[in-house]
Parts: structure tokens; sequence; C-alpha cells
């Protein structure tokens, strides 16, 4: 049976995630995608032609998006360590233990790319 009523629709406006403060961090870790979209280019301009990416990469401006970069990183790697428990039906002892061991896996990779990098 249809009424000859309009159903309500509430008016969303552009900006509806700033008033709440869980939905101004999602927006912050979703856009940390962009960061990645950037390493990916990066990578690619190292792969092809890598006399230019050398060039590029000592720009100040380059510099600041990598930062950017790095830390837009940190805060996927926080979040994502922070969901690992809540997807895994283990006990608290064990999930504590999981969480650590991703730590350090990171931490010694990211040393290890370093070290690498110095060479």
């Amino acid at each position: 049976m249809a009424t000859k009523r309009k159903p309500y629709v509430r008016e969303v406006g552009c900006c509806w995630w700033k008033s709440n403060p869980y939905y101004r961090f999602y927006m912050l870790r979703e856009s940390c995608s962009v960061f990645t979209v950037w390493v990916s280019l990066l990578l690619l301009l190292f792969l092809f032609s890598p006399s230019s990416f050398a060039a590029l990469i000592r720009h100040p401006v380059i510099c600041l998006l990598n930062f950017a970069a790095l830390l837009a990183s940190l805060l996927h790697t926080k979040t994502w360590y922070d969901l690992t428990p809540k997807a895994l039906n283990l006990p608290e002892d064990k999930l504590a233990a999981i969480v650590k061991w991703l730590w350090v896996v990171t931490i010694a990779f990211s040393a290890l790319a370093l070290l690498l990098s110095l060479l």
C-alpha cells in the first residue's frame, strides 16, 4: 500500500563528521591512504627512474611529505595492532603477547630497513 506522505529524509551536511570525536579520528585514520598512494608512487618512480628519484628525494617539500607519510603509517600501524585482539578469539594473556610481538617485529624490520638504507 502506497502512502501519499513523503518519507522523512534527514539532511546530512558535508561536514557531518566534525561534530563527533570518534568520526574525526575515523576520517584521520582513513586519510592515511593518501600517504600510502604517495609512497607507492615514489617506489614506482624509483623502480623506473632511479636517477630522477635521487634528485627528487632531496627536495624539502618531498622530505616533509615523506615525514607525513611516516606519521600516517605509524598511526595506521597503531590502530591496526589495536584491532588485532578483537579479530582473534584467544585468551587475554595470549593477545597481549601477540600485540607485543607484532611491535617487536615491526621495530626490528624498520631498524633493518634503516640499516640497509644507510649502507
